[in-house]
């Protein structure tokens, strides 16, 4: 190579200490710390760098086509470079070491042997530049990105394309394979979109809103777990994603944001590095505190990776740089904002008099030294005036001299003897020549010049440097006045939400509504960022929205449509979240004012889609049997929204519904009409009809048609609608088929057991299967293009074919997985205890006229963690949907079971059982050796009175209730105790198995732990509002203080918080004694209507927001315990309450010294009378007060809180519930005082 572009390894490599900058040879590299840095002459600007698998070498590409591999221990340069005949964008290397992937400005992918440098193989993977290139964890794929938009995965070996193109919205900037190589990371430039995708077939899991920075595939990293994925972001900020779930785990601001480009992570995954111009800084992911000090390199930098050795390596304009990081040492971090917040309120004060202090201190510093080069500028101008003046005198001297010198010309032409005399004899008496005098002048002229010049110069510089100077101190005063107006803004919108709540605890909800409105319309970017406020605003515009509901109902019943449509439009208003129940209400009183135009009109402002408002007058109209008008709106909302995508697959269900609906409806109104001779009514009911479906194939549209041509022979709707059923008939009939298949096995399990053949089918495979038997040729065969398809009896025959039966067991050690029979036929594996039970299983299956089987063995490829979440979540729908569950009782023999077996069995004991029991509708038990359990013939065995009777005495709930059990949120508490008694093998599955029967989709985390529990009940508590959830006595969870440990804390199934309802009849008496005491129902009136108005239990960001009566505590002590209590290790403690009298609690906590502690009655439903009939209470206001303050009296559970900072609380965990009762001679008034929402942490 030439010695232009190569030099030696002498020249190219500069090497310095941090500490000093010196130089040091080559050869004594390896002789120095790790610390050091070693600047290697790179040839080229570097766009990408990577280490080789064994950390010693490292390769580099870039601008100048070429790719290079160095050793790191001397800085020398391994082989001949290699030629990519284009700029090369970024660089993969396998991660044993044995292939370099490079991707180029020409679209091409590169294969290169890492050890000979020789080209392995090359194909044209995109039209424009490959900006990112990843190679998959075990060597056999690459993923590219490019800025034609696209992301794709390759063969390495053959540079077939496996995956794409998956597009996207701008150019690609990023890829990352997961540890795991399940998943596909891919970020977009200029567009907020980070995806992931299954790596095997593309599908999309997750988009997250993060823009990440343009550099060669340089802004995303993956821990080493394949859950988590860490984004650097353009502003600077360092993301943690959750890829199953999309949110965001944590984000923290690196160094600095100008020209944050880079990340890389260790391989311990606790150490992250992030670069920003020329710096980098290194960060622990847990705790997101900066590990030692920032590192300043001498250019900027493009690349980054860091080795298994821990050696860093750097790349950028030219250079090439490697560093050990054996000397980084944990530093102080700053404390975070977060602490800050504790004394918010202060702070804010405090925060904004410091800016306004910077602020009068910045002008008067700028004030200052404009005096200053005020002054300095006179001082130049006085300088300039007296530097003219000498000019001026010197010109006058000159002028003077000049007209001598000429004087003295002239006289020597009179006197040419004078010119004879010698030179030296005329200078002899030391007088200067004219000449001479004149270059005298001339040249004290040039330094007075000269000093002018450079004094002007000098003062000039430093009137320069002090403008400099005020522009920077504009510049910071600038950025004071910025934050400044940002925290008054922030603090505005704070007192904003005071006048909210203000408004709201006086009832004016109207007003607190339009304040909360003024500040969502003005709120800037700034406002909308602060979580405190973000947080606030969901969750008081959720509590407006149910108060609002709430007033609506009652004006509704109170038969004032007005003020319902009022109450309800201003809910509306609010949230595009509003629930569609308060939609309905709306669309209900506003037919009852005005025509569905007006409500149309009226919807206008409203902030949820148009389409649901038009959906929910269509939906009344038709319900209430203004079926034309239905149709009308229907076709005006058409109309309107061709080109609406919002909603899309929602709006095409519901249509199609509606359409179903009316058709039928209009069907029967015509018939009806007709019977009645009224044909005109009819031809309308008819046309109408057809106007919805004039394609329609079935009966009713052929039907239709005829009737509408017999009633009125020119009627061309009747004869466009009979030629195209004609038409339809014979173009549809095999997507006919397709839809049926496609609609009955949409909801199937993702992949089921061919009990014939005995392989694994996905569902493509499962739909083609339909398409081999000999009843599909038959119907097609049978329906000729002039017959009608009979879709009912296609249906029929795709529904009975795809009827599978499902496996509930307890696992055994090498069980079936579905690696093992990917590939193969079950029947032929050989004989073990494992393989027998899926055989047998099968075998089964099959015996009983089924061809599709399901095992959670192996028909779940646990590999694929988006598969396997899909199972978990769809798990209770997939045995609801199954026309059979086969239930293997591991332990129980033929030749020895009896009565009582299945109730003592192990598979009663397991966690996931209890849902696959519950979920069937029909089940049949087996033993261990497969035989009928106690020899049951009948078809289902949950309708065996000893199956009943042994499954209640197993789950301790009688059978009614169990089938009661749907997925849902619904009888939350009972799922929960009979979950309680279950145990599984991992801690987690506990939680993990209720995700079906709660039908929640949460990640899956295996090593959590106890967690995995804590999330459940968070997530089922915030969509809930369910407070029974809170009745719950033990341990507190690491995860909130009002959540148990673990589910085994619900072990009562009606746990005493609340006492047994009173009987009406004695409830009565009970009233009745009390109004007679009870003359003045004012207060009582009041405590209900406050009560009444609390809003429901709220989650938000982990913080409960509990309503309830509070008691405070007083008089705490710790007491001896009874002699009942000696076997308990747990202190008592004594408080008095003047509203409940002395209280007795017991808990592991430490109590003693403990200030500020209260107890909270929550159970506010069962308080009020909330018997309804269909929105008419059964008794009026003055009696459910009466009967709340009768209640009141009544003994409770209630919870123990002790306070935290700024008016919250933590639950104080007790053995069991505190059971208080309300004293005798409490006021209504004291009561009232303790009704409130607290904050519960």
């Amino acid at each position: 190579m030439e010695d232009g572009k190569r030099k030696t390894s002498e020249s190219a490599i500069l090497t310095r200490t941090e500490e000093s900058g010196e130089r040091i040879s080559p050869s004594s590299i390896h002789h120095q710390q790790r610390a050091e840095l070693i600047e290697i002459d790179g040839r080229e600007n570097i766009c990408s760098v990577a280490f080789l698998g064994d950390g010693k070498h490292a390769v580099s590409g870039g601008l100048g086509q070429e790719i290079r591999r160095w050793r790191i221990e001397d800085g020398e340069e391994v082989g001949t470079p290699m030629d990519a005949g284009s700029p090369v964008c970024n660089i993969a290397v396998s991660r044993d070491g044995k292939w370099v992937v490079s991707g180029t400005s020409d679209g091409r992918v590169t294969v290169w042997n890492a050890e000979n440098h020789s080209k392995v193989t090359g194909f044209n993977a995109h039209s424009n530049w490959v900006r990112a290139v990843d190679v998959s964890p075990d060597g056999t794929r690459i993923a590219t990105g490019s800025k034609d938009k696209t992301a794709c995965v390759w063969s390495l070996s053959t540079g077939e394309r496996l995956v794409g193109p998956l597009e996207h919205d701008n150019w690609v900037a990023a890829v990352k394979f997961s540890p795991d190589a399940c998943l596909l990371a891919a970020a977009t430039q200029k567009r907020h979109s980070l995806r992931i995708y299954h790596s095997q077939d593309g599908r999309l899991l997750v988009d997250f809103p993060v823009e990440v920075n343009s550099t060669f595939n340089q802004s995303l990293a993956w821990a080493s777990d394949s859950d988590q994925l860490f984004a650097l972001s353009l502003d600077g900020d360092i993301h943690c994603l959750d890829v199953y779930t999309g949110v965001t785990l944590s984000k923290w601001p690196i160094h600095s944001s100008k020209n944050a480009r880079c990340i890389a992570l260790a391989n311990n995954n606790t150490l992250i590095a992030a670069s920003a111009g020329s710096s980098v800084s290194f960060w622990n992911t847990t705790t997101r505190e900066q590990i030692g000090s920032v590192i300043e390199f001498t250019h900027d930098i493009w690349s980054m990776a860091i080795s298994v050795n821990y050696d860093l390596a750097v790349g950028g304009e030219r250079t090439i740089t490697f560093r050990g990081l054996c000397d980084i040492r944990p530093v102080s971090y700053p404390d975070s904002l977060a602490d800050s917040h504790k004394h918010a309120d202060h702070e804010k004060d405090g925060l904004i008099q410091s800016l306004r202090a910077q602020e009068e201190n910045s002008s008067n510093n700028i004030a200052r030294l404009e005096k200053t080069v005020q002054e300095l500028r006179d001082e130049l101008a006085k300088s300039e005036r007296a530097a003219s003046e000498q000019k001026d005198s010197l010109h006058v001297i000159m002028k003077s001299l000049r007209a001598d010198l000429e004087t003295q010309e002239t006289s020597t032409d009179h006197r040419s003897v004078i010119f004879e005399e010698p030179a030296q004899h005329r200078l002899s008496d030391g007088q200067d020549t004219p000449s001479q005098e004149e270059d005298s002048i001339n040249e004290t002229i040039d330094s007075i010049r000269t000093i002018l010049r450079a004094r002007d110069e000098y003062s000039n510089n430093k009137f320069v440097h002090l403008e400099q100077i005020i522009q920077e101190l504009r510049i910071q005063l600038v950025e004071s006045h910025h934050k400044a107006d940002r925290l008054i803004r922030i603090v505005g919108a704070h007192e904003q939400g005071h006048k909210c709540e203000a408004l709201y605890d006086q009832g004016r909800i109207y007003d607190a509504v339009e304040s909360l409105l003024e500040m969502t319309n003005t709120a800037d970017e700034d406002v909308r960022a602060n979580n405190m406020i973000t947080n606030w605003l969901a969750e008081f515009t959720q509590r407006c929205v149910m108060l609002l509901e709430r007033v609506g109902d009652e004006a509704s019943n109170s038969g004032k449509p007005d003020e319902a449509a009022t109450a309800y439009s201003t809910a509306l208003s609010l949230s595009p979240s509003t629930p569609n129940n308060v939609l309905m209400k709306w669309a209900t009183v506003m037919l009852i004012r005005g025509s569905s135009h007006d409500a149309l009109n009226a919807a206008a402002k409203f902030k949820v889609p148009r389409f649901l408002a038009y959906r929910s007058i269509c939906d009344i109209l038709e319900r209430d049997g203004y079926l034309t008008q239905a149709v009308e709106c229907f076709r005006q909302m058409q109309n309107e929204l061709q080109d609406d995508k919002s909603k899309h697959d929602e709006r095409v269900q519901w249509e199609l519904d509606f359409r179903h609906r009316c058709v039928e409806k209009l069907e029967k109104l015509g018939d009806t009409a007709r019977e009645s001779t009224k044909h005109d009514e009819a031809i309308r009911y008819y046309s109408h009809a057809l106007s919805l479906d004039p394609t329609n194939i079935n009966d009713i549209g052929l039907k239709q048609c005829t009737e509408v041509i017999e009633l009125d022979p020119s009627s061309h709707r009747g004869y466009e609608g009979k030629h195209a059923n004609f038409i339809i008939n014979i173009a549809t009939q095999p997507l006919r088929f397709k839809k049926a298949v496609e609609e009955t096995i949409r909801d199937l399990p993702r992949v089921l057991m061919d009990t014939v053949t005995g392989r694994l089918y996905d569902k493509t495979q499962q739909a083609a299967a339909f398409e081999q038997l000999p009843i599909y040729d038959e119907l097609r065969s049978s329906m000729t293009t002039w017959t009608r398809l009979d879709d009912a009896r296609i249906r029929r025959e795709v529904e009975m074919f795809y009827r599978y039966v499902m496996l509930s067991h307890k696992w055994q050690p090498n069980e079936l997985t579905f690696q093992m029979v990917e590939n193969t036929s079950i029947y032929g594996l050989p004989a073990t205890l494992a393989n027998s039970k899926v055989q047998r299983f099968c075998e089964l299956v099959r015996s009983l006229d089924f061809q599709w089987a399901w095992s959670d063995t192996c028909c779940v490829n646990q590999l694929d963690k988006g598969v396997q979440q899909e199972s978990l979540v769809a798990m209770f729908r997939w045995y609801r949907g199954s026309s059979l569950t086969v239930v293997h009782l591991l332990g129980v023999l033929s030749k020895s079971q009896k009565i009582g077996c299945l109730w003592n069995s192990i598979w009663n004991t397991r966690g996931w059982t209890y849902q696959e029991y519950v979920a069937s509708e029909v089940v049949q038990f087996y033993t261990e050796d497969w035989k009928p359990y106690l020899g049951l013939n009948v078809f289902n065995h949950k309708e065996s009175p000893v199956i009943l009777s042994e499954m209640e005495r197993a789950m301790n709930l009688a059978t009614q209730e169990l089938a009661f059990l749907q997925p849902g949120l619904e009888m939350a508490c009972e799922k929960l105790y009979l979950a309680s008694m279950r145990q599984t093998t991992r801690v987690e599955d506990i939680a993990y198995s209720l995700f079906g029967i709660f039908n929640v989709a949460l990640p899956v985390i295996y090593g959590e732990g106890n967690q995995a529990a804590g999330r459940l009940l968070e997530h089922i508590l915030m969509r809930s509002a369910d407070v029974t959830l809170l009745a719950w006595a033990g341990n507190s969870g690491s995860h909130h203080s009002y959540l148990p440990a673990d589910l085994t804390f619900y072990n009562q199934i009606v746990p005493p918080h609340v006492p047994p309802l009173i009987e009406t009849a004695e409830l009565d008496g009970m009233v009745t004694v009390l109004r007679s005491s009870l003359p003045d129902l004012t207060l009582a009136i009041a405590l209900y209507n406050q009560l009444y108005k609390l809003p429901s239990l709220s989650l938000v960001a982990g913080r409960l927001g509990l309503p309830g009566i509070v008691f405070p505590l007083a008089n705490l002590s710790r007491v001896s315990k009874s002699k009942s209590d000696s076997k308990s290790d747990l202190p008592v403690y004594r408080a008095t309450s003047p509203m409940l009298g002395d209280v007795e609690i017991k808990t592991k906590d430490q109590l003693s010294g403990m200030r500020g502690l209260v107890l909270i009655h929550p159970w506010i439903g069962p308080l009020l009378d909330q018997d309804f009939s269909y929105g008419t209470a059964v008794c009026d206001l003055a009696m459910r007060a009466l009967r709340l303050v009768v209640r009141l009296k009544q003994p409770f559970g209630a919870l123990l809180l002790a306070p935290l900072a700024r008016e919250q609380y933590k639950r104080i965990a007790t053995d069991s519930l505190i059971m208080v009762q309300v004293r005798e001679e409490t006021l209504l008034d004291e009561l009232m005082d303790g009704v409130r929402t607290v904050d519960i942490q």
